[in-house]
């Protein structure tokens, strides 16, 4: 296992440990129950015509509405992508037994040697009828700067049927059961998969890999289905070390296995919501300005979607849509607090709720930006508004606002270049000392936001 990166380390060493004064006990490891690993076969072989559905390593992407598209460039980190076929039989205590076909697409680092030991198994999201791998599309950069192994796993029916119709050559023979059973074999098929990472039947997916810790990630749809994994399945199979729950309310059981839940401002719709209590093995996150599909993760699924899809029409939204504020920065800070919480008992630290006015009313400034929670600089040392809803199309929704402020709104406010500058450093560092960003990112907000240069200046 490689080492971490100085930052990591540091981190690890130092900052959560000031942030809380102290080290918790070390939450127990995931001790699989015995049960079966699915049996891997592949990897899927790719040519011209023939390749993982919105593969990083795809065809050329077509041209998107709305911002240049961003490319996750495994090549640049030395990474490798491969999809694999998993098989076995699905156990439901009420649905019985499922034979399964399905598959998995692995991103990992081309050299054993440059693993981390961590492995983020993502539950592919299906809201729009397809997998869409969202915390891989916000959070790449992290996991592959930092030596982690992604996994991205069609766990659902109505993600295994889109892919046969997309591809009948390559994808004709997947099944998860037909609609009567609903999703019941996925929860099965999820534990079999972590399994299979660390003790596989068949092929080994990752060769020479000695995976020490798995993370359950999901976004929106897949966090909800998560969530019920952790209930009802997690504490008979422990076969994952920790969950990432990111933009679903859904219910959670106590445990003590470490579950962080991250919320986007569009995901937290009441002020009862964010009452739910930090605990030992609990910590919720509420970012502020941020959207529940925001302007990075469309940027880099929208050109796949597009490719996959020809003709695809992007959502005609009342107001612009899409916040500007990295939402992804915190889910990569989230992440690194997750690996500690499981190799160390170094708890994340707590974080600001959303702040409401009444029940269902949130707080807003002057411009129309919510108050409370998790503050990035480009929330607070605000241009423009960014909002966490939006009208028009059904997913607009979903997709937030941003809408910039008038020259004479930013002249008052920023009169001088100095005044802003000063602010943007303060607000960072703040987020950086206070753990909610990785230095990484700290510095990528740095640069952008110092980049902006205005005609009175």
């Amino acid at each position: 296992m490689s080492p971490r990166s100085p930052h990591r380390l540091g981190a690890a060493l130092l900052g959560p440990a000031l942030v809380l004064g102290l080290v918790g006990a070390v939450p127990a490891r995931a001790e699989p129950v015995d049960g079966p690993a699915a049996t891997v076969s592949g990897p899927v072989p790719v040519t011209a015509d023939s390749y993982p559905f919105m593969s990083a390593d795809g065809p050329e992407i077509p041209p998107i509405e709305g911002g240049d598209a961003i490319e996750a460039d495994l090549a640049a980190h030395d990474y490798v992508e491969e999809e694999f076929l998993l098989e076995g039989t699905a156990e439901h205590p009420t649905a019985g037994s499922t034979p399964y076909l399905t598959r998995m697409v692995v991103r990992r680092p081309a050299r054993a040697d440059d693993f981390s030991g961590s492995a983020f198994l993502e539950w592919n999201n299906v809201s729009f009828g397809h997998d869409i791998e969202i915390d891989w599309f916000l959070s790449h950069d992290y996991f592959m700067g930092e030596g982690h192994v992604w996994v991205g796993l069609s766990a659902q029916r109505v993600g295994v049927d889109a892919l046969r119709a997309w591809d009948p050559d390559r994808y004709g023979d997947l099944t998860v059961g037909g609609v009567e059973l609903s999703d019941a074999p996925a929860f099965d098929v999820y534990s079999q998969t972590a399994r299979a990472l660390r003790s596989p039947e068949g092929v080994d997916p990752l060769p020479g890999f000695d995976v020490d810790t798995i993370v359950a990630t999901g976004h929106s749809q897949s966090a909800g289905y998560l969530s019920e994994y952790h209930n009802r399945f997690h504490p008979r199979h422990q076969a994952v070390d920790a969950f990432m729950i990111h933009g679903a309310s859904s219910a959670l059981d106590e445990s003590t296995t470490p579950v962080m839940r991250l919320m986007a401002e569009t995901d937290v719709r009441s002020r009862a919501q964010g009452q739910e209590p930090d605990s030992e093995y609990f910590r919720r996150w509420e970012v502020a300005g941020t959207a529940h599909v925001g302007h990075t993760e469309y940027r880099t699924f929208a050109p796949l979607i597009a490719r996959e899809n020809p003709g695809t029409e992007p959502q005609r939204c009342d107001r612009p849509p899409y916040s500007r504020v990295p939402f992804h920065h915190v889910l990569n800070a989230a992440y690194d607090h997750t690996i500690d919480w499981v190799e160390d008992g170094t708890a994340p630290p707590k974080a600001p709720r959303l702040e409401w006015d009444g029940p269902t009313t949130a707080s807003r400034d002057e411009h129309g930006n919510q108050l409370g929670g998790i503050r990035l600089a480009e929330h607070e040392v605000a241009t423009a508004l960014n909002h966490g809803d939006n009208t028009g199309d059904p997913f607009c929704f979903l997709s937030g606002t941003h809408i910039p402020f008038d020259e004479e709104t930013l002249r008052e406010l920023y009169p001088r270049r100095g005044g802003y500058v000063a602010q943007v450093l303060q607000t960072v560092n703040e987020a950086k000392r206070e753990g909610y960003v990785r230095h990484e990112d700290a510095h990528a907000s740095r640069t952008a936001m110092l980049e902006a240069r205005y005609p009175w200046w």
